[in-house]
């Protein structure tokens, strides 16, 4: 798995897709940790990188 990774997966017996939003090493145990971000399917969107600011104002969100 890495970063970035979008699969799918079945929760009793539903489809549903998930998002890697991260990887990071557990301090304490030293166990590789994943985040994940499950995501509903009826929310997806799909649109051209260069459209991205339509959606997303760049002054409205700091990374």
């Amino acid at each position: 798995m890495d970063k970035g990774d979008l699969f799918t997966i079945y929760l009793d017996g539903v489809q549903t897709t998930v998002f890697v939003v991260g990887i990071y090493k557990e301090e304490c145990s030293g166990e590789d940790m994943v985040v994940l971000a499950v995501i509903n399917n009826d929310n997806l969107l799909h649109i051209p990188l260069t459209d991205l600011n339509t959606f997303f104002a760049a002054r409205n969100y700091v990374n």
